[in-house]
């Protein structure tokens, strides 16, 4: 989970790792609360306040701070992709910096008896173990100790709004991330423990595909529609996943297809015609797509997650001197997990011209 909800977090299993993270978040808080109680003392114009005097604002200023980062991971943004994956993530502890998972084989043996009375078959299904990194991504934001913003009235509106588009801005670099891997300031991906994540669009556990026609422009719809069925065939007859298909398709592509009609008579768009596809649940635009590119997730087949060692949260530095800046920061640890069988079989497709 991106966010702190006991809720959500029963729902979703994921209860333990999650009050484990927010336990580990409050202490970083409470090592820097007379930071906040500066903050306020300085904001409300009052000489000095003692951070345990002032508990209950400080509790209100960060519950208001963790409410603004429930709101940013919603799925209600222009990144669908994102949107989708926020209900499959998996929490886990702060520590876990690589998360390993099984990559299944063959099921063993089993046999059929009317007495019941046969032995099992006691044969081990094949195993082997791929894993995931799981990266910190933080941002963070600062008033001077001079700021003139502690002489108007609008000071603790300033850093909500401060705190907010830090939410957004760390939001937006795990977005880059989960499509364009971990890489260091040269633009080398990076290796850690043996591991590296190259993004969705150049991973190797990614089937990478190139596309025959341009969906972007391509007017024929039963061109388009042969090549759909393909691209379908590669995850399904190829990589034998038969999970319900999601595709995502960039902008350029989806108003191509809503004006693009299927059949001489005009009575359906090719859009419509896609959705009939058997095994495609669902066509979504998504922002981060551009072009003649798209990305086909079995959202429901357990094949994609985010690993969330973090959840996300923003918590002061403190300060050690009277003249020292107000410093905040927003941050969150989360990898994306996506699986391949132990054959190599790959479940995601990533699809885009030549």
């Amino acid at each position: 989970m991106f966010y702190f909800s006991t809720k959500k977090a029963t729902e979703t299993g994921n209860l333990e790792a999650n009050q484990a993270q927010f336990g580990a978040l409050s202490l970083e808080r409470n090592s820097s609360a007379q930071a906040v109680a500066d903050f306020i003392s300085r904001a409300r114009n009052v000489p000095v306040l003692d951070a345990a005097n002032a508990v209950d604002d400080i509790k209100r200023l960060y519950k208001a701070y963790d409410q603004t980062v429930l709101a940013e991971f919603q799925p209600n943004t222009e990144f669908t992709l994102l949107n989708d994956l926020m209900g499959l993530s998996r929490s886990v502890r702060i520590d876990e910096s690589v998360y390993e998972y099984a990559r299944k084989g063959g099921g063993g043996v089993a046999h059929t008896s009317m007495s019941g009375q046969v032995g099992a078959l006691l044969e081990a299904s094949a195993y082997s173990f791929d894993g995931t990194m799981v990266p910190i991504h933080d941002t963070g934001f600062k008033f001077t100790w001079r700021d003139p913003i502690f002489g108007k009235g609008s000071a603790l509106a300033s850093l909500s709004d401060a705190q907010k588009d830090s939410v957004d801005t760390v939001r937006r670099k795990y977005l880059d991330f989960i499509w364009n891997g971990f890489r260091d300031a040269a633009g080398n991906f990076i290796a850690f423990d043996g591991k590296t994540f190259k993004g969705l669009r150049s991973d190797e556990r990614v089937a990478q595909v190139t596309l025959n026609i341009n969906f972007a422009t391509e007017q024929d719809g039963k061109k388009i529609r042969t090549e759909i069925i393909k691209l379908r065939d590669v995850l399904k007859l190829q990589n034998l996943q038969y999970g319900e298909q999601t595709w995502y398709v960039s902008g350029e592509i989806l108003s191509n297809w809503e004006s693009v009609y299927f059949d001489v008579n005009q009575t359906r768009t090719i859009l419509e015609e896609v959705k009939k596809i058997t095994g495609i649940k669902d066509i979504k635009e998504d922002y981060e797509l551009k072009g003649n590119e798209v990305l086909i997730v079995p959202l429901g087949a357990g094949v994609i997650a985010p690993i969330v060692g973090q959840a996300f949260g923003t918590v002061a530095d403190p300060r050690q001197f009277y003249n020292s800046d107000y410093i905040w920061r927003t941050w969150g640890a989360a990898g994306l997990m996506v699986k391949q069988d132990i054959a190599g079989h790959f479940s995601v497709i990533h699809a885009k011209g030549a």
